[in-house]
């Protein structure tokens, strides 16, 4: 989600950042991608890793609650993106 200065420059990089967001959203993760846009300089560190506690405060969740959604982000974008790996290597 952190935007650095690559993705803002390339059109590229950021249309697909677009998507990822709007797939986000669109499957319940409006609030925390909200959150986190919102509140990027928090809710990253200058190295762009995500800040859980800052993350925690911002939302007002417990850890596990935080760590069970981005799992399940994770899983819902490795669905797409591990389909795009299989057929590069074809």
């Amino acid at each position: 989600m952190y935007m650095n200065n690559r993705a803002s420059t390339d059109p590229v990089r950021a249309l697909e950042m677009a998507e990822v967001i709007q797939k986000l959203k669109s499957n319940g993760y409006m609030e925390l991608v909200e959150c986190l846009l919102d509140h990027e300089s928090d809710c990253y560190t200058k190295k762009g890793r995500l800040n859980k506690s800052a993350t925690t405060r911002k939302m007002g969740w417990k850890s596990k609650q935080l760590e069970d959604a981005l799992k399940e982000m994770r899983e819902l974008l490795g669905e797409e993106f591990g389909e795009q790996e299989e057929d590069k290597e074809d």
